[in-house]
């Protein structure tokens, strides 16, 4: 399976026997998974259960999910009349028309723009059938909204194995011209120690600029990252090609970006030769593209 964006969008709209269902989805990169449930209050007692099928499906992004739902079965809900508020209200605004020298009759639908007037509920048996009811069609709204991530996510597949190609290639560049650089610290150190030291003694000269030179070698080597970009790209692949059986691929590609940019600064850091350093600075700017995409990976 492709690697999955977090980027995506779905919108349906099905009818059954029992209601209408209108679902709404969007979702966008994020660290974490964060859930945005809007439903009408009436259908408070399906957000527990729509969190929960949401959360099975989606590992990681902020989600925006709204859905609408018309009753069509009579059977299902009971409706409610506070007749005492009906009559207060009714008769409040009336007296209102009249102190206001409004000549024409209130109309009695204004009641309902009261919302505590007429209440519908549910009693625990249509609950669970408008639930299950629900289920089918949110689960086709989500296969929307993963059908899209996994369209985006191959576009970034693609991407980030073109953006790895070149930092392998320009690893490889640097590798061979890392033998350049040690040279470059042996003539630089012999050319400032070598005339002081032979002051001194031409034995001891010879052996501490050796020394001198051994250290610096050291300090200057950098094969070690060399060898660990190596790695980290290695370990890149694979999550990308096997991106289906890891639910956290994008956290750990993340997690390479930043330690193939260490790496890259170390290498910086140490060297002192412009062809190198101008490697640097092209694979530093591919990482930061990585990070860009890697991002937006679930």
């Amino acid at each position: 399976m492709p690697l999955q964006s977090m980027t995506g969008y779905a919108r349906i709209l099905r009818t059954s026997k029992l209601a209408q269902y209108q679902i709404e989805m969007r979702s966008v990169n994020s660290k974490n998974l964060n859930l945005n449930i809007r439903l009408p209050r009436l259908y408070a007692f399906l957000e527990a259960e729509i969190h929960k099928i949401l959360s099975q499906v989606i590992k990681r992004g902020k989600v925006d999910f709204s859905i609408n739902i018309k009753i069509i079965s009579d059977e299902l809900s009971s409706i409610e009349i506070n007749e005492e508020l009906a009559k207060d209200f009714y008769y409040s605004l009336d007296q209102l028309r009249k102190s206001v020298g409004i000549s024409d009759p209130l109309p009695f639908d204004v009641i309902l723009t009261n919302p505590d007037i007429v209440s519908q509920s549910f009693n625990e048996d249509s609950e669970k059938l408008i639930l299950d009811d629900l289920k089918p069609v949110l689960m086709e709204a989500l296969q929307q909204l993963k059908q899209m991530r996994l369209e985006e996510g191959q576009n970034l597949e693609q991407e980030l194995l073109d953006y790895l190609d070149q930092i392998m290639e320009i690893n490889e560049e640097i590798q061979d011209e890392a033998v350049g650089l040690k040279q470059y610290y042996r003539d630089r150190m012999k050319e400032n120690l070598e005339e002081f030291l032979l002051e001194i003694d031409k034995n001891y000269a010879e052996d501490r600029l050796e020394y001198e030179l051994a250290l610096l070698a050291e300090k200057a080597d950098i094969n070690e990252e060399i060898d660990r970009i190596k790695s980290h790209c290695s370990q890149m692949l694979k999550l990308v090609k096997s991106s289906g059986e890891n639910d956290t691929v994008g956290t750990k590609l993340v997690f390479y970006c930043q330690e193939l940019g260490r790496e890259f600064n170390t290498i910086g850091s140490k060297n002192k030769l412009k062809s190198i350093s101008s490697h640097v600075i092209d694979a530093k700017s591919i990482v930061n593209s990585i990070k860009e995409q890697v991002y937006n990976i679930q």
